[in-house]
């Protein structure tokens, strides 16, 4: 039995990513854009590619999560901008951010399902953070390997979902990051934004 209604939950939703330093902005879930291409930038684009289980190829297909999105009316789009701990030239988000959007991910869906919205679902920020060494990049793994699957998700891009094009219907417009080359890496000319996704109703 549900204890809110859809905008009340929706208004605690916000309130509890405000308190821990984001913002949140309800959207239509027919209104998050899906990619075949984007799936290109993670084989292509990414170092990190096969080595999480919340990236690709473990992740659900841009279609896939089409189908999923299909499910659902109503959805929470979250950002948080900045980081909360200290980045390297090896390191362009830290862990300690890494892991707090994730915890703030899954306390988000957490709330929702246990206010009776059990649907709820979420789609988080960077590579998994749960574990120090994933055993994606084990021989033979599969996911059913993964230590952490209870909080584990994949995010946004790594499920075929168009985050600028998705952040620009919602009345966000994100700015492509620049990166200077330095000695052992790079450093990003601004500060990241992380942006996020709760599948609600």
């Amino acid at each position: 039995m549900r204890r809110y209604t859809v905008d009340e939950e929706i208004a605690r939703l916000t309130c509890f990513v405000r308190e821990r330093g984001g913002d949140a902005v309800p959207v239509a879930a027919e209104s998050v854009v899906t990619g075949e291409w984007v799936r290109m930038k993670c084989l292509f684009g990414c170092n990190g590619f096969g080595r999480r289980f919340s990236c690709p190829p473990y992740t659900p297909t841009p279609s896939e999560t089409r189908a999923v999105l299909d499910c659902y009316a109503q959805a929470l789009l979250v950002r948080f901008d900045g980081d909360v701990g200290e980045t390297t030239p090896e390191r362009l988000v830290s862990r300690e951010m890494t892991r707090y959007v994730q915890t703030v991910m899954f306390a988000l869906e957490e709330m929702a399902f246990h206010d009776g919205f059990y649907k709820a679902f979420g789609y988080t920020g960077h590579q998994c953070g749960w574990c120090g060494k994933c055993t994606a990049k084990e021989k033979g793994a599969v996911i059913t390997d993964c230590k952490n699957r209870r909080r584990m998700r994949p995010s946004m891009e790594a499920a075929g979902i168009d985050v600028y094009a998705t952040c620009a219907a919602a009345g966000w417009e994100l700015g492509v990051l620049e990166c200077t080359e330095v000695e052992g890496g790079s450093v990003l000319g601004s500060p990241m934004t992380t942006v996020m996704l709760l599948l609600v109703e």
